[in-house]
């Protein structure tokens, strides 16, 4: 039994920067919660499933936490904000979009591929390629590349076809724009642009953008390394997953770990005894990220700085790390805070970014595919 996604009702404010929108000045807050600003009542939750028997062990939990998941309905009538997420956390080949008119079913890639009506969907021609417009706040894409990033996680194809104003594009039209946008000068965001660029053109990548300044990809990996976790999207937690996905892609690729390499590598173990140090006593993450130790009590908060610190771990940790303690801990505890979820609704990009952890933490520790779905780890193109 599915259920339709629904709007939160006002409680939702208090969730701090869930599904990584744009970032506006915070409302003025509690001073336990200071450093979590509001999310917006635009934000959609994804209505529950019918409740089911919680099953033991940690690979059960996860795998009913991720059917969970799954049966969440997607509409056609979400924005393009909650669908693309979705696609992260189902992947491409499962997220489908329910029509609640006519109750059919169309696979969400597919039909935002064929040009499909998406409310918030924007595909811009460019004289590079395809960008894709950002915003509304929880409507159009949160960030500069992150859709396209998104999709690259699940290994989409560079020719992939998309169909944009009538005319034939493919997939390799997003990530040449991509490339040609990124800069070190212009004050950009450019998390995202580190994932698309490390996987369609490598991590030995050297180009003049479009302002003609001449890069490699060393340069954008020092920029984005340079730059504050204090106030970044998600506590930081997508500038250290850009990051881990290019320093992955680095070394599967041959590359040693030195120079800027060296830096991310000292920078990602710093990062992983923070997230431990401020571990709470059931195994979730702080509920402040990275930035000190937290613990409320909100549900939807929890669900968003676990699932948001686990998506990153679970890429970043070492092998013989994964299957630690405190790492099953958290594990367990953000699977659990799903399931306990029960019928009651949950934001979307924090219930998606969570079960792409969940995904990408079962195929490594276990080693093999989620349910339902082949999960894709950095490999150099």
């Amino acid at each position: 039994m599915r259920t339709h996604a629904i709007f939160w009702p006002a409680a939702v404010a208090a969730l701090g920067l869930a599904g990584c929108a744009p970032v506006d000045e915070p409302d003025p807050a509690p001073a336990a919660a200071a450093t979590l600003p509001a999310l917006s009542r635009a934000a959609e939750v994804i209505g529950a499933p019918k409740e089911a028997a919680l099953p033991a062990g940690l690979e059960g939990r996860i795998d009913a936490a991720l059917r969970q998941v799954g049966a969440r309905d997607l509409l056609t009538t979400n924005s393009f904000w909650t669908v693309f997420h979705g696609i992260l956390g189902l992947g491409p080949d499962t997220a489908t979009l329910l029509d609640p008119q006519t109750g059919r079913r169309v696979n969400a890639l597919e039909h935002i591929r064929r040009g499909g009506h998406v409310r918030g969907l924007q595909f811009l021609p460019t004289p590079h390629g395809l960008d894709v417009r950002t915003g509304p706040q929880f409507v159009g894409q949160g960030h500069q590349d992150q859709f396209v990033a998104e999709m690259a996680q699940w290994g989409l194809p560079a020719d992939t076809p998309f169909r944009v104003g009538g005319k034939d594009y493919t997939f390799e039209d997003f990530v040449r724009h991509t490339q040609l946008r990124a800069s070190v000068t212009a004050g950009q965001e450019l998390s995202w642009a580190l994932v698309v660029i490390a996987q369609y053109r490598g991590t030995d990548a050297r180009w003049t953008n479009a302002a003609g300044e001449a890069l490699c990809f060393d340069d954008l990996v020092r920029y984005e390394l340079d730059q504050p976790m204090e106030g970044a999207a998600c506590g930081g937690t997508h500038r250290l997953f850009g990051l881990t996905w290019a320093y992955h892609l680095h070394l599967r690729s041959g590359g040693a770990r030195e120079g800027v390499w060296k830096d991310v590598a000292e920078r990602l173990g710093q990062c992983r005894q923070t997230a431990r140090r401020y571990q709470n006593r059931d195994g979730s993450f702080s509920t402040r990220y990275l930035a000190g130790p937290g613990d409320a009590r909100d549900v939807q908060l929890r669900i968003n700085t676990t699932g948001h610190v686990l998506e990153w771990l679970a890429l970043a940790l070492p092998d013989d790390e994964l299957r630690a303690g405190w790492v099953q801990e958290a594990v367990g505890a953000l699977a659990l805070m799903i399931l306990d979820s029960g019928r009651a609704a949950v934001e979307g990009g924090s219930l998606y970014h969570a079960a792409h952890g969940l995904h990408i933490y079962w195929t490594r520790a276990f080693g093999r595919p989620g349910p339902d779905e082949k999960t894709v780890l950095p490999q150099p193109p």
